[in-house]
C-alpha cells in the first residue's frame, strides 16, 4: 500500500476562527449600532451647536473602527467595543437627565440612542469576539428596532402633550434661538419674563446661586417673575455642552 507525503511546497491552508471571518453574524449590527451612534453625535453636536470633546473623539475611534472590520476585524471589534463601553461609562450621568424630558425630542432620542445603542454595541462586540451563532445576533436587530420604534413613539406623545405658556401684556419677552441667549436683558423687579425657546432642543434659564432656574423644553415657552435683587446677573444655560450660551440680566 502506498503512501501519500504531504507536499512541503502546497500552501498551508487555514480555516479562521469565527472572530476572524467577514462572515461573523455580529459584525454587522456592531458596525450598524456603532455607526448609527456616531451619527447622532454628530447630528446632536451641529444642531446645539457645539463640538463636545468625548463625543467628536469617539466618531473618531468608529472611523477607525469601522475601517479595520474588513482586514482586522478582531482589532475592529476591541476598538468598536470599548470605545462603546467607554463613552456609555463616561456620558451616563448627562445623558440620563435628558431622559426625563422626552417632550425635547432632539435631547431625549440623542439619549436613548447614545445609551441604549451603545449598550447593544458593546453586547454585539462580545457576541462577535466570541463567535455567538446568528440566532443571538438576529434577537439583538429585533431588540434594536423595538426599542427604537418605542423611544420615537413616548417622544412624540410627549412632545404633543408639553405646552408652553402665552405671553401676556406687561411681559418682557425673551426670545432664545439659534442657542443663543439675547447679550442683555432687562427687567423691573418683580416684572415678568416670557422665555421663548425657539429651538428644536431643551434649554434652560438659570442665575447661578439663586432661585431663578427655568427649564424650557423645545419649541416652548414660559413665564418668570423676577424676584432678585436690583443689580447685574450672569445667565448661562445649565446643559452640559451648552457653556457658550450666556447672557445679561440687568434687573432694576
Amino acid at each position: 500500500m502506498s503512501t501519500t507525503l504531504p507536499d512541503p511546497t502546497a500552501p498551508s491552508v487555514t480555516v479562521d476562527s469565527p472572530v476572524h471571518t467577514r462572515r461573523n453574524p455580529w459584525l454587522p449590527p456592531l458596525v450598524a449600532l456603532t455607526g448609527v451612534v456616531a451619527l447622532g453625535d454628530v447630528v446632536f453636536m451641529a444642531l446645539i451647536p457645539s463640538l463636545i470633546p468625548p463625543l467628536a473623539a469617539g466618531v473618531v475611534l468608529t472611523l477607525v473602527g469601522v475601517t479595520l472590520v474588513r482586514r482586522r476585524p478582531r482589532a475592529a471589534i476591541v476598538v468598536l467595543g470599548l470605545t462603546s463601553a467607554v463613552l456609555l461609562l463616561a456620558g451616563l450621568a448627562f445623558l440620563s437627565s435628558h431622559l426625563a424630558h422626552p417632550g425635547s425630542p432632539i435631547d431625549f432620542l440623542h439619549a436613548v440612542l447614545a445609551i441604549v445603542g451603545r449598550a447593544l454595541a458593546v453586547i454585539a462586540a462580545v457576541g462577535a469576539w466570541r463567535g455567538a451563532g446568528a440566532s443571538s445576533a438576529r434577537r439583538l436587530a429585533a431588540a434594536t428596532l423595538g426599542l427604537a420604534g418605542l423611544a420615537v413613539a413616548v417622544s412624540g406623545v410627549s412632545t404633543l402633550l408639553t405646552d408652553g405658556q402665552s405671553v401676556r401684556d406687561g411681559d418682557i419677552t425673551v426670545t432664545i434661538t439659534g442657542s443663543q441667549f439675547p447679550d442683555v436683558v432687562v427687567v423691573e423687579q418683580g416684572q415678568t419674563l416670557h422665555l421663548d425657546n425657539q429651538d428644536l432642543f431643551r434649554h434652560t434659564f438659570t442665575v447661578p446661586d439663586s432661585s431663578l432656574d427655568v427649564d424650557l423644553p423645545a419649541a416652548t415657552a414660559a413665564r418668570v417673575t423676577v424676584d432678585l435683587p436690583a443689580g447685574s446677573y450672569g445667565v448661562i444655560c445649565d446643559i452640559a455642552g451648552h457653556e457658550h450660551m450666556t447672557a445679561v440680566l440687568e434687573v432694576r
